[in-house]
């Protein structure tokens, strides 16, 4: 029984010499190509107004008439490139090349799509309004531009799927009529005395019509909105979030905020 004792002390001491002298050896894990990039995800936050994006479907009501715009006084500013947010867009740079077959400078499309609804596709169902889609179109404003466009370059008929009013679906397609309306735009604006009209200064077109956008585009800064467009109903400024007494200097600096660098983007590349 000692005997038996004394052989376990004695292999216990014998471990732990062992322990004491043998040393450690370190392993070495050598993973190809280094250690796998931890993805960072990111939500844009759309600047428009009280409206949020959805979080299941893709039907949005956005104010009582279907207008996205935000008002002066919320409205997102940018320090950036509006392009930048339509190509990161799956349709931007498609939106873009419909943009550049029709001598329409996507930058200048880009600045449209982000003040109408940070290019973002949404669907509106305000009571007697048929605007919608990305670049915020009425049907009939639709209809008329992607005809004249189709006229203008019939190969754009080939890079769409539907030419037909359920076009406006897709926001690719819905950027044909967009850069028509502001080519049509920026050539009465040129006809009115405005040299290389910008999208800035195609803006108030766009929003307005012919007649007013050409005078917005050429009054002063001090005089106010509602004296550039007197037969524009306060009412109607007010659903395009223009507060009573803005300037046209005001509302310039607004929409620029809005649009980025691309403010100044010349609308037509030829």
């Amino acid at each position: 029984m000692k005997l038996r004792v004394w052989r376990y002390a004695g292999r216990l001491s014998l471990l732990t010499i062992s322990a004491l002298t043998c040393p450690t050896i370190a392993q070495t894990v050598n993973v190809p190509n280094g250690l796998p990039q931890t993805p960072i995800a990111t939500y844009e936050e759309l600047g428009m107004g009280g409206w949020k994006p959805p979080t299941a479907g893709a039907t949005a009501t956005v104010g009582p008439t279907g207008n996205s715009n935000a008002s002066s006084s919320s409205t997102p500013t940018s320090s950036g490139s509006a392009l930048d947010v339509m190509n990161a867009q799956s349709w931007g740079y498609q939106a873009g090349a419909n943009a550049s077959a029709l001598g329409v400078n996507p930058d200048a499309l880009a600045a449209t799509c982000k003040v109408e609804s940070q290019c973002q596709s949404i669907t509106t169902h305000a009571t007697g309004s048929t605007i919608t889609g990305a670049f915020q179109m009425s049907d009939g404003t639709y209809q008329e531009e992607m005809a004249k466009a189709l006229q203008s370059n019939p190969g754009l008929a080939a890079s769409i799927g539907d030419s037909g009013l359920s076009g406006q679906t897709d926001p690719a397609t819905q950027a044909i009529a967009a850069a028509q309306y502001l080519k049509d735009a920026a050539v009465q604006l040129q006809s009115s005395g405005v040299d290389n009209p910008t999208a800035l200064d195609t803006r108030a077109f766009y929003n307005f019509g012919g007649t007013n956008g050409a005078a917005v585009a050429q009054a002063d800064s001090d005089m106010t909105m509602a004296a550039a467009m007197p037969d524009v109903s306060q009412d109607t400024l007010t659903k395009n979030g223009i507060v009573p007494g803005e300037t046209v200097g005001q509302w310039r600096a607004a929409v620029a905020a809005q649009m980025g660098t691309s403010a100044n983007a010349p609308v037509l590349t030829s």
